[in-house]
């Protein structure tokens, strides 16, 4: 958390895709290809993974919409605490679906890949 101009407490802000990426493009931020490859393909990997797991959670919701009654409390109780958990974090998930490719361009741009 930051304070604001009037002192009120600012929730932390975990993206700065766009900040990273004007540094990126203005020269500013610079690094060798190897460095830049590791980053754009862990960011990669970490992009895929998020999509995989919204998929699960989409997955999940309509599973639990299509059985209405008819499933064993095991199931269930598996199924409602994946579908809570994937609530908890969706909204930090979409939010890194748009700044992650960000983050890749501007790495690219700073090891010139």
């Amino acid at each position: 958390m930051r304070s604001g101009e009037d002192g009120d407490v600012e929730p932390y802000e975990p993206f700065a895709g766009d900040l990273v990426l004007r540094l990126a493009t203005e020269g500013w931020l610079v690094m060798s290809a190897e460095q830049a490859q590791g980053a754009v393909d862990d960011l990669e990997w970490t992009l895929a993974e998020i999509r995989s797991r919204l998929r699960k959670a989409e997955l999940s919701r309509r599973l639990r919409e299509m059985s209405g009654e008819n499933v064993s409390p095991d199931v269930d109780c598996l199924v409602i605490r994946s579908a809570f958990a994937g609530q908890i974090a969706a909204e930090r998930w979409e939010r890194a679906l748009v700044e992650l490719p960000k983050y890749i361009q501007a790495f690219r741009i700073a090891g010139s890949l």
